[in-house]
């Protein structure tokens, strides 16, 4: 389905903007309530215009999903979390508006509702309701509160058939002693220094990763029985070493841990919010995957591509 198809069937245009440097990711959705407004998805800041409102949704702190090119547009929105750490990670403040998860707001005329979806700390939903409902995930790992909908936008990082696993939480506590972890900094990091406290292991981390541990109140030491450290540092830390990861292309001993649904978490989360239509505009699904859908789907290339300021 393309963007005037989707204008007809759901009453909002989505499309891809196109600035001077090329299509900007990820997508954009085209309201026209009390005025015209655009949603950017996790997509740099937009281009004001007359009679004209624009907002830039982020839906968590990951450095590709663009939080960080939106620290100083005011008409970014993030969770108040979610601004924290970008603040936390750039040394600078966060401009936008900020929220509490789970909280109502209303934009340009355009109701939403924020939720949780456990990727990261402060990773939001949004449900935006005009006529119809669309809900934008992000990046997901637990979809149990996520509402049913008219239009799913979500990912598909784990889109394929060889990507099902469970989580081996058990074998990294297990591991902990006298081991170093490497694990993406912004994140997991959190996710695993807190398990491992709640299971009675002191942690030690690199700055970067114990700085965000602070902002939430997980414990680090500077003696500890297990290390944190980024994946690329692990070259340099000595004796037991593994890689919390789903990936399957690090050279080290591997132990799943992972901030996202897998390729049959997917298609239950998709079967949870019962859309009339998906579409996948982070991720590359399988075609094994598009296979098992039983309801229409687009993917971002299947979107028109605009200007920036085409009305």
């Amino acid at each position: 389905m393309n963007s005037l198809e989707f204008l007809e069937n759901f009453g909002f245009l989505p499309f891809r903007r196109k600035g001077k440097r090329g299509v900007k990711p990820h997508l954009s959705l085209r309201f026209n309530s009390n005025v015209v407004v655009d949603f950017h998805v996790d997509s740099y800041k937009g281009l004001p215009q007359e009679d004209y409102e624009f907002y830039n949704l982020i839906t968590h702190a990951h450095s590709d999903h663009y939080g960080q090119n939106n620290l100083g547009n005011g008409n970014a929105v993030a969770s108040l979390e979610t601004a924290k750490i970008l603040s936390a990670t750039t040394g600078r403040d966060f401009r936008g508006r900020t929220f509490n998860l789970g909280e109502k707001l209303e934009l340009a005329g355009i109701r939403i509702r924020t939720y949780p979806t456990e990727h990261i700390f402060g990773s939001s939903a949004f449900l935006l309701e005009s006529d119809c409902k669309v809900l934008v995930t992000g990046d997901v790992k637990d979809f149990s509160s996520l509402p049913k909908c008219d239009v799913l936008i979500t990912e598909a990082t784990y889109g394929r058939p060889d990507f099902v696993f469970e989580d081996e939480i058990e074998k990294m506590i297990e591991n902990a002693e006298s081991s170093t972890f490497g694990v993406y900094p912004v994140g997991k990091a959190q996710r695993a220094a807190k398990i491992l406290n709640e299971n009675g292991y002191a942690v030690n981390a690199t700055p970067k990763i114990s700085k965000l541990c602070e902002i939430f109140g997980i414990e680090i030491s500077n003696e500890a029985e297990v290390n944190l450290v980024s994946p690329k540092e692990l070259y340099e830390s000595r004796g037991r070493r593994f890689i919390l990861t789903a990936q399957n292309f690090y050279r080290w001993p591997r132990i799943v841990v992972s901030d996202h649904l897998d390729f049959l978490g997917i298609l239950a989360m998709i079967d949870h919010c019962d859309p009339e239509h998906v579409i996948f505009y982070h991720g590359r699904p399988a075609e094994s995957l598009l296979d098992l859908l039983d309801r229409d789907y687009s993917l971002l290339r299947d979107l028109d591509v605009m200007s920036e300021g085409m009305r």
